[in-house]
């Protein structure tokens, strides 16, 4: 069961829905695949292992097969299904809603969130926005999200170029899934994580990594092109295990001799075209979770690097899991 179990149970028990709730509005566009539901009884987990058992197939026979990441998934969904299952033993009537304010059409990862949420049991709704929303327009929204009651969880799904300190902070800090607020920041440095939301796509890069076998211990671990929260919390979570971090931004002149010396490199964007992947060691963990990537924008690195392809290509199923739990 979830340590943060009991600050789960103390913010959803005093929210009583007037109500079975409601899915406030209806999603952005409807997906290309038939829906949002979980078709054939297996949801976006069977459609995933049906695609793993069909790339095994190509696999030679030295091949070493990919761990079993849908698990960890898996295990992610079973765990908020058990959380939903005490809170509605006390209310019965209870089902937690999670609110996505989207800015543009992204239909891929508005289809996972809707399938994960329907299989842990929540409602979802997203609230979609012109791609080219100003801040004063994002900020009504997240404000009406603030003062609604059947909302007990809020995330935002805008371009990377939106985020602005005085959009973060519109978020109640106890809607804030995404652990991107000021105060969710503060708790999680001074070491209350367990009081605190906790960005889900850097817990799903620790959970990865650390679920395929990489010891953190003593790492050397290059955090590169990250910005705001995400940098904040990727450094405070591999510190917490003993690695020894370092942050830099793509032209930083020294680029070449810090991943040079990195165990692991995390992408915190979209790496250019002039830096040659040939700067990265043979041997190093490489995991890209850009903000383009997570909107399933963009393939995995180079799958010669050892970890990008087996590890990354799961990251923004995991980091969505992770926002359900939240």
């Amino acid at each position: 069961m979830s340590a943060r179990l009991p600050l789960v149970l103390r913010r959803l028990g005093r929210l009583q829905p007037p109500g079975p709730p409601r899915r406030l509005r209806e999603l952005c566009r409807a997906s290309s695949g038939g829906g949002g539901g979980c078709g054939g009884g297996e949801g976006l987990l069977g459609q995933r292992r049906l695609r793993d058992t069909q790339a095994g197939s190509s696999r030679g026979p030295g091949s070493r097969a990919p761990p079993a990441r849908d698990s960890i998934v898996r295990e992610v969904i079973q765990n908020s299904k058990e959380v939903l299952s005490l809170l509605q033993g006390k209310n019965p009537a209870f089902k937690p809603v999670l609110a996505i304010i989207q800015a543009g059409d992204d239909n891929l990862m508005q289809e996972v969130n809707q399938n994960l949420a329907e299989e842990a049991g929540l409602n979802i709704t997203h609230i979609c926005l012109p791609a080219d929303s100003g801040e004063d327009e994002i900020i009504d929204e997240i404000l009406k999200i603030n003062e609604d009651t059947r909302v007990h969880g809020l995330a935002l799904q805008i371009s990377e170029t939106s985020f602005s300190d005085k959009i973060l902070n519109a978020l109640k800090p106890e809607k804030d899934v995404d652990g991107v607020t000021d105060v969710n920041l503060g708790k999680l440095v001074r070491g209350d994580a367990h009081e605190c939301f906790v960005s889900p796509v850097a817990r799903a890069v620790i959970e990865l990594l650390e679920k395929s076998g990489v010891n953190l211990d003593g790492k050397k671990v290059l955090v590169i092109g990250a910005h705001g929260s995400l940098e904040a919390t990727l450094q405070c979570l591999f510190q917490r295990r003993g690695s020894m971090t370092m942050s830099s931004q793509w032209k930083t002149p020294q680029l070449q001799s810090k991943l040079h010396e990195a165990d692991i490199v995390i992408l915190g964007s979209p790496k250019p075209e002039e830096i040659p992947l040939s700067w990265i060691q043979p041997g190093t963990t490489v995991l890209n979770c850009s903000h383009d990537f997570l909107s399933g924008k963009l393939g995995c690195s180079s799958p010669s690097v050892h970890g990008t392809g087996p590890i990354a290509e799961d990251l923004s199923l995991l980091a969505a899991a992770l926002r359900i739990q939240n």
